[in-house]
C-alpha cells in the first residue's frame, strides 16, 4: 500500500502496536483476521493522507550502477517491470490500491476485502475493475 519497503516496516509496527493497544476492543463480531486487515488498513490510509497532506514525494532510489556483462538481461527486464508496475500502483488512489493489493496480492475475496475496507460487496468489485482497468492501461506495453 505504501510502495515502499522502509516505510512498510514502519507502518507495520504501527499496526501491531495499534492492534496491542486496542485487542480489548476486538468485539467477536468479525473474523479477528478481518479485524487486523481493517487496522492495518486504517493505519495505511492514515499514513497516505498524512504523506499527502505533508507534500512528500517519493523518490525511487538511484540505482546501484550495473555492469551489463555481470547481470542477466532477465533481470534487468524483471526489475523495471517492478518499477513500472510500482509507478502504476502509486498513480492509484489508496481505495483503489487497497482493492488489488487486498484481492490481487493478498488473496483475499471481495467480500472479505469489502468488510475490511467498510463498502459495499459492489462497491469492493466497482474498485477491482476500475483499479484493474487503470493498471492496463498504464501497463499496456507489457502485457501480452
Amino acid at each position: 500500500m505504501v510502495l515502499d519497503d522502509g516505510t512498510a516496516d514502519d507502518v507495520t509496527q504501527e499496526v501491531f502496536l495499534r492492534v496491542v493497544r486496542h485487542l480489548p476492543t476486538f468485539d467477536g463480531r468479525s473474523k479477528f483476521s478481518t479485524w487486523l486487515y481493517r487496522v492495518a488498513m486504517n493505519t495505511c490510509h492514515s499514513y497516505l493522507e498524512r504523506a499527502r497532506r505533508s507534500r512528500l514525494e517519493f523518490r525511487e532510489e538511484l540505482p546501484e550502477r550495473l555492469d551489463a556483462a555481470s547481470m542477466p538481461v532477465q533481470a534487468v527486464l524483471d526489475a523495471e517491470l517492478r518499477r513500472e508496475v510500482d509507478a502504476a500502483l502509486a498513480g492509484l488512489s489508496p481505495r483503489l490500491r487497497a482493492a488489488v493489493v487486498l484481492t490481487g496480492i493478498q488473496g483475499l475475496d471481495p467480500k472479505t476485502a469489502a468488510r475490511i475496507e467498510g463498502c459495499s460487496t459492489a462497491t469492493m468489485y466497482w474498485r477491482i475493475h476500475q483499479a484493474r482497468k487503470r493498471l492496463a492501461e498504464r501497463l499496456q506495453g507489457y502485457l501480452s
